[in-house]
């Protein structure tokens, strides 16, 4: 992505500042009433890892840190009834999760990790664009409001500077 900038991810400060940032949109996305969100939000964590990382990746690009992508996966077998999707967001194996916690083997609710071998374990589907307003017509306008309201809550909590 032209004009963001790309954090050396090996740097462990950096770390900490990406995790700091990812567990501030959780805690905000969990701040939204529930009223106001959408029906993919209604068991937040659970079925939620998707939107929740586009909704991030948005907030990344806002930001201007750049280069992270949309990732799916998928482990286990429907035959076994052990199938299961997720999604993250990541760039270079630096791997951000805000929804992990969905998964009982999960080490900790959010993973910020360079790599993450937790996420090893699912088949990856490809990457995709992070933010979900790169997505036009792919049905995810709905997220728009419930971005507006994570934004309102940062800019809350920050005394007017989102972050």
């Amino acid at each position: 992505m032209e004009g963001g900038i790309l954090m050396p991810v090996s740097d462990h400060m950096r770390i900490e500042q990406l995790e700091q940032i990812a567990s501030k949109f959780r805690r905000a996305i969990e701040m939204v009433p529930e009223s106001s969100r959408p029906v993919s939000f209604e068991y937040f964590p659970n079925g939620s890892c998707g939107d929740s990382s586009l909704l991030l990746g948005a907030h990344f690009v806002d930001l201007e840190i750049a280069g992270f992508e949309y990732i799916s996966g998928e482990r286990g077998c429907q035959s076994e009834g052990t199938w299961t999707s997720h999604a993250w967001l990541e760039r270079n194996g630096c791997v951000i999760d805000i929804t992990a916690d969905q998964f009982s083997d999960a080490p900790s609710p959010v993973i910020v990790a360079d790599p993450s071998p937790w996420h090893y374990q699912f088949e990856r589907n490809g990457a995709k664009p992070s933010d979900f307003r790169m997505w036009n017509g792919m049905g995810v306008d709905f997220l728009k409001p419930m971005y507006s309201a994570i934004k309102e809550i940062l800019e809350e909590q920050s005394g007017g500077m989102s972050s």
